[in-house]
């Protein structure tokens, strides 16, 4: 059994603050508050990843880093997921080796709710986390999948979604 995150980056400021445009922008107080809230979570669900794949854009990145505080996990930072959509989010997790159990990929939406939503097999999944994840996942949140294919021949339908998590505080922003 293989058990696959999907995780929505946290919080980030809505505007870059430098050159580098939409992947350049990085995470506000909240944000990183957030982020690592969902890492305690996911953590103490027995869910620390043997290997995050992660977007390459500023907001995912910090994200995964404030999930994993001091846990050193070996990361995969790629392009494909920042903008490859499903697509490129099939293609990476592909690529996992397969003494990976748990795999977490950090990136944006809708393609984590998309992908969720996908490689869910809906006669597996229950109608109520099926209709969250039909309405997108929010910030600093993550769906977690159980697959019992080799990563190599992940595809849709595969997979039983069987829960979702949220770090999201309710501070304000800051």
């Amino acid at each position: 059994m293989r058990t696959l995150v999907l995780v929505r980056h946290a919080k980030a400021e809505t505007t870059p603050s430098g050159p580098g445009g939409d992947h350049a922008r990085t995470l506000v107080a909240r944000g990183r508050r957030d982020a690592a809230a969902l890492g305690e979570m996911l953590r103490d669900s027995g869910l620390l990843p043997d290997l995050a794949v992660v977007s390459t854009g500023a907001r995912a990145r910090q994200t995964l880093e404030s999930m994993l505080g001091d846990d050193g996990v070996e990361t995969w930072p790629t392009r494909r997921v920042y903008d490859g959509g499903l697509d490129g989010v099939l293609e990476a997790v592909r690529e996992v080796p397969d003494h990976v159990e748990v795999l977490w990929v950090v990136g944006h939406e809708p393609v984590m709710s998309t992908s969720a939503w996908e490689l869910a097999d809906p006669g597996r999944t229950g109608p109520a986390l099926r209709e969250a994840m039909s309405s997108g996942m929010p910030t600093a949140t993550a769906a977690v999948l159980e697959l019992d294919v080799p990563w190599s021949e992940v595809d849709l339908g595969c997979a039983l979604l069987v829960g979702r998590h949220t770090g999201r505080g309710e501070e304000p922003d800051g």
